[in-house]
């Protein structure tokens, strides 16, 4: 979490500083708020980072997608779809490790910092503090780190549907879900760099916060199997998180 709260601090004190010295004394911020390339297409990959009991790291992949809506310069609404896994494990008391396979559907809101803090136009680079709410849908293993067997798993033929951000409560509708489904609240930075007038590219760092405690199909500190057959247990949730690189196109509104 340091590390994040760093990162975010050094990008926007960049993004700012860059900004202002890319304009000159000369250029003026204007009176025209209109984000006059309002839609957008994001694509993104980079690495995950998990945090919870298996909790030394395995960095593993992610990919993304994005559109986005700007209502101005300063705010705008993007809807994002990602793939990717959540890797770690622990060799004390647990000696195990997992993998988690996943797939995010959120809406966040953006907020562009130096549109609204710098006191000149804006130069090319923008930094971004974003936050919304979501969907993830996963399935994640433990196995043994001496000989790889199954020890715990999240979904089997006898799991069924836990109500969506209750902690408590026996699971619902038929069973043999293949899938976990949980709430998430993602909270991020982005900071992008102007390529051309259609072309962005930037980082990306998102936190989240996850509704269960079974990301790691590991739940407190216990060796019993955590799937949705089972309610929730009363341990601290999971969370995790992604640090990528983006490649975005805007496209131009329309004239009135």
């Amino acid at each position: 979490m340091r590390k994040g709260l760093f990162f975010i601090v050094f990008i926007f004190s960049f993004s700012i500083s860059y900004g202002q010295k890319s304009n000159g004394i000369s250029r003026k911020k204007s009176y025209d708020r209109k984000e006059h390339f309002p839609f957008s297409v994001s694509l993104r990959g980079g690495l995950t980072q998990f945090y919870g009991e298996l909790n030394e790291q395995d960095m593993q992949g992610m990919a993304g997608i994005s559109l986005g809506k700007s209502f101005n310069k300063n705010l705008a609404l993007t809807f994002d779809y990602t793939a990717g896994k959540l890797g770690g494990e622990k060799a004390a008391f647990f000696k195990s490790y997992f993998i988690n396979e996943y797939n995010s559907l959120e809406l966040n809101v953006k907020w562009n910092l130096t549109e609204q803090f710098s006191r000149l136009e804006p130069g090319n680079a923008h930094f971004y503090l974003y936050g919304g709410i979501g969907l993830v849908c996963f399935s994640a293993n433990a196995f043994a780190t001496d000989d790889n067997r199954l020890l715990r798993f999240t979904n089997s033929k006898l799991s069924a549907r836990n109500p969506l951000f209750l902690r408590w409560g026996p699971p619902k509708g038929p069973a043999g879900i293949k899938k976990t489904h949980e709430g998430i609240l993602p909270l991020g930075t982005s900071l992008d760099f102007l390529l051309f007038k259609s072309l962005k590219m930037g980082i990306d760092y998102r936190f989240y916060f996850v509704r269960t405690d079974k990301m790691d199909a590991t739940s407190g500190r216990r060796l019993i199997n955590p799937e949705e057959s089972e309610s929730y247990s009363d341990t601290p949730n999971d969370k995790f998180s992604f640090l990528s690189v983006f490649l975005t196109y805007r496209f131009k509104g329309t004239k009135h």
